[in-house]
């Protein structure tokens, strides 16, 4: 993995436009919201031993790809080591089976992107070769606060001519020796202090003196802010339009952005916001060769200020966006933090340090590029945080001019974003055909504000279920009525009571953390599953847990059955049976509070909870792993042993399989039992990923089970069920007793071979009653068979009472 090594050249001041994208990952909610992800289809197989020869070379050739950024006594210092040893990473799924190719690769892309990069650990980039079925994608991962966009074209150039050295067996040669981004930095900082800024400073504060920013009106009042939950817009201009820019900026001397930009200018005053339209311009910030031979960050925000009135044409909108770019242009260089905290106090407050909606040129960055004989084509963006309220960049592909579009999901519809595009297109298209059209007379459907006015929300647009008022319970509220249907009565509604089964669990959990970005202590909440409970977790609110692992299921003054966890099971699996006991039948059941890694290890500490309060069950059993932790703590309790019932548990005798073996198959069970959790198959070949990586792995599981089921699926849910299940597994594998228990015993047959049944029996002094049930694996605890199987341990009851 990545891990530095060899000198470090000295830690340096970090620049201020570094510093400030520091500060912003640090308090996001969503730490990819600044990371760069090239998601790059080929049209071709890549060599990957050259991938991994040529990511190598441009990370030993750029200092900002060995950079690293840390916190040091309230200053954010930049370190560059000398060497870095870099690896690929690789995702390979020969047959995707029913699962659509193009939406899954989309979705990996997105797993991929929003996996956090570590500034304090260089490099902060990935590389990842990605194949399905016959279709192959490179995703290429750096953070912005080390290179920006222009920086990334550069790095791939470099990337194809090292590339196609490696596939030759040869030593790359570059054209030219890079640009120290190290020296960049400290002739940066040095302009804070020479006195190279101050005309600018001036500049900006005259510009911006009574300025406030323009944004649309949002749709649901939500926290303006960056690393919000975001989506995607991508809108390609018709063909009118593209017509229109370019006879504008023939017309008025201009670039096609300057034309794009004044568009954009003229619907947001036509939306609320005129006549003056505040707006933020991500500039190259590029003044000189050295500049633009740079891999590093450089780009920096322009706060632009358009009057635009109703009486002017759109051509005059398009000669003043014109002027006021060049203007502010020659000041570009000062970095957007210093300009702001230059600000007067009410300046500040008015003008707000996130600028709500932020443009961007990106013309034909990511146009053209190839790795040898391979070509390849950019794809979509595929960013989920959004950094504003909206922010666009525009391409420029062989004259076809595209939008792509992230917008803070929080505060907007997909369709409010969607509708400023084709404002924007509409005004391109009779502008370029009549320049003198007056602004007033321009219809627009888009409806904007200045920044500062939030939406208020509405009755009518409030659930009015009766619960107590909480940011955090509204949030359950919505995601409980996705995931249920309809919504809880009140806080301390049973999610089991009203529909919830434990296969919703994890979807309720997914979506919990889609929705907040909290991920939900399933265990823990289990023990009272309401709405309540689910809220005090997101809100940081949950009293220490008392770490008892006993669990009450069902009281009652009749026989005491007590149930012991699957692997990477709940207590809740066990619902369809204790519903199926007669009635006074007690029930209480272990839940692990902290990972326990062995069956002896479970038993006692289960015995123990047990003991403590006094119990001493009439009957133990388990399905799964459970089976063999009841076996457990009747073969090593005091006293005459307890029946036991084991539901398809396997046998405690020794396994010889090899661990590869091993891994492949407890992977694909875990992810057949994922996809039973969101009711959807995962046919076709099992994922592979680059080994020693679970965290990839369960990327590539979310990925798929999301693009199957189309609902949210959280990562963090996957790699902490993915352990359990894991060290669950190993803890089966390895126990062994062999010690025959003379305890009456139900063994209940759905997957178990016949080997494993003859193993079983050896185990108990008296052969234990046999249920075969046409069931898989997890089908043993629900319904019909449940049923049976409810009425089989009723008669193991009474049997061992009888024969007592």
């Amino acid at each position: 993995m990545n891990a530095p090594v060899a000198t470090d050249t000295g830690m340096i001041p970090a620049s201020a436009l570094m510093e400030m994208l520091w500060w912003i990952h640090q308090r996001a909610r969503n730490k990819s919201v600044y990371n760069q992800t090239w998601p790059l289809k080929a049209d071709r197989p890549l060599d990957f031993d050259a991938l991994r020869v040529a990511w190598q070379t441009v990370v030993d050739r750029y200092e900002a790809m060995r950079a690293s950024l840390h916190h040091r006594d309230g200053a954010i210092m930049v370190s560059v080591v000398d060497h870095v040893e870099v690896e690929p990473q690789w995702i390979e799924t020969d047959d995707p089976g029913s699962t659509p190719v193009e939406p899954l690769l989309r979705s990996i892309a997105g797993e991929i992107q929003e996996r956090p990069l570590a500034l304090d650990v260089a490099p902060a980039a990935r590389l990842v070769a990605v194949t399905v079925g016959d279709q192959h994608e490179l995703l290429v991962t750096v953070h912005h606060a080390l290179v920006d966009g222009w920086g990334m074209q550069l790095l791939m150039d470099d990337f194809a001519t090292a590339y196609e050295a490696a596939v030759a067996g040869e030593a790359p040669v570059f054209d030219t020796e890079p640009v120290s981004f190290r020296e960049h930095i400290l002739s940066s900082n040095a302009a804070r202090t020479d006195g190279r800024w101050d005309a600018s400073l001036k500049y900006w504060r005259e510009k911006l003196d009574g300025a406030v920013t323009t944004t649309l009106v949002a749709d649901r009042h939500t926290y303006t802010g960056t690393g919000n939950k975001g989506g995607m817009v991508r809108f390609v201009f018709s063909r009118e339009a593209v017509d229109g820019i370019g006879s504008l900026a023939k017309r008025y001397f201009t670039t096609p952005f300057s034309v794009l930009f004044a568009a954009l200018q003229t619907v947001l005053a036509r939306g609320g916001a005129g006549p003056e339209v505040c707006t933020g311009l991500v500039s190259a910030n590029r003044m000189t060769p050295q500049d633009q031979a740079l891999v590093g960050y450089l780009a920096n925000v322009l706060v632009t200020r358009t009057v635009v009135e109703d009486g002017d044409s759109f051509g005059t909108v398009v000669e003043r966006v014109r002027d006021g770019m060049w203007a502010s242009l020659a000041h570009q260089t000062v970095p957007f933090s210093l300009v702001y905290g230059a600000l007067t106090e009410s300046a500040q407050a008015r003008l707000r340090d996130a600028i709500p909606i932020l443009v961007t040129w990106y013309g034909s960055i990511g146009v053209g590029l190839r790795l040898g004989d391979a070509a390849l084509k950019l794809q979509r963006a595929p960013n989920r945080a959004a950094r504003t309220d909206l922010g666009f960049g525009v391409f420029d592909f062989d004259g076809e001019y595209i939008v792509e579009s992230e917008y803070n999901v929080g505060r907007f519809d997909h369709s409010t974003a969607q509708r400023l595009f084709q404002d924007i297109d509409r005004i391109l298209a009779e502008g370029g055909i009549d320049p003198e059209l007056p602004v007033g007379t321009i219809e627009v459907r888009s409806r904007t504000a200045p920044a500062y006015l939030e939406h208020t929300v509405t009755t009518a647009e409030l659930d009015t279920t009766e619960m107590p008022e909480s940011a955090a319970l509204d949030q359950v509220r919505r995601v409980w009525t996705e995931v249920l249907g309809t919504p809880p009565t009140g806080a301390d509604e049973d999610f089991f009571a009203t529909g919830g089964r434990s296969l919703k669990v994890v979807q309720l959990a997914s979506a919990i953390e889609a929705e907040s970005g909290v991920t939900l202590d399933i265990t823990r909440w289990l023990t009272e599953p309401t709405p309540r409970r689910a809220a005090e977790q997101l809100a940081g609110d949950v009293e220490a847990d008392d770490g008892s692992t006993l669990v009450t299921l069902r009281d009652g003054d009749g026989p005491h059955l007590h149930l012991l966890p699957g692997a990477g099971g709940t207590v809740r699996d066990y619902d369809e049976l204790v519903a199926g006991l007669p009635p006074g039948w007690r029930v209480t059941a272990s839940q692990e509070r902290a990972p326990l890694d062995s069956i002896p290890a479970m038993a006692a500490r289960f015995r123990a909870d047990l003991d403590a309060e006094g119990l001493r069950p009439d009957l133990l059993g388990g399905w799964s792993m459970g089976g063999q932790i009841a076996f457990e703590m009747a073969a090593t309790g005091q006293g005459a042993p307890p029946p036991v019932m084991l539901l398809d548990s396997t046998p405690p005798v020794r396994h010889d399989i090899p661990r590869e073996v091993r891994d492949a198959v407890v992977y694909q069970v875990f992810a057949e039992n994922m996809a039973a959790t969101f009711g959807v198959t995962l046919d076709g070949t099992p994922a592979r990923t680059t080994p020693g990586d679970p965290e990839l792995s369960m990327r590539v599981l979310a990925a798929r089970l999301a693009t199957a089921s189309g609902q949210p699926v959280s990562v963090a849910m996957l790699l902490e069920r993915w352990a359990t299940f894991n060290r669950h597994t190993d803890a089966v594998g390895s126990y062994v007793n062999e010690r025959p228990l003379a305890a009456s015993a139900l063994l209940v047959r759905a997957e178990l071979t016949e080997q494993q049944v003859d193993q079983w029996t050896a185990q108990f002094t008296e052969p234990p009653r046999l249920v075969r049930v046409e069931a898989d694996h997890y089908g043993v605890l629900r319904a019909p068979v449940v049923t049976e199987i409810a009425r089989a341990v009723d008669r193991l009851r009474v049997t061992a009472t009888r024969s007592t």
